[in-house]
């Protein structure tokens, strides 16, 4: 099998065109995923934000400048999606 960079590019993919991909659930097999059953499993994905009460703490948690999390608010108000600075 050639290099992947010596493969032509497309500039609009479609969504039944296939991706190739790694099956980590089964030996790292690999296989071929259309754009389509991504999409699907994207519209389907749960997302979990980490919650962190202030910039500070999501720091001193792990996270990094550019990562989001969500600062949980106080009682009677919303959430409030942040990034780390």
């Amino acid at each position: 099998m050639a290099q992947i960079s010596t493969y032509a590019s497309i500039q609009t993919p479609d969504i039944d065109d296939k991706l190739i991909g790694t099956d980590v659930e089964n030996e790292n097999l690999t296989k071929n995923f259309t754009i389509n059953s991504i999409l699907n499993l994207l519209s389907t994905a749960t997302i979990v934000m980490p919650v962190y009460a202030t910039n500070t703490a999501a720091l001193a948690g792990g996270l990094v400048a550019g990562n989001i999390y969500r600062n949980a608010g106080t009682a009677g108000s919303s959430s409030v999606l942040c990034v780390v600075y």
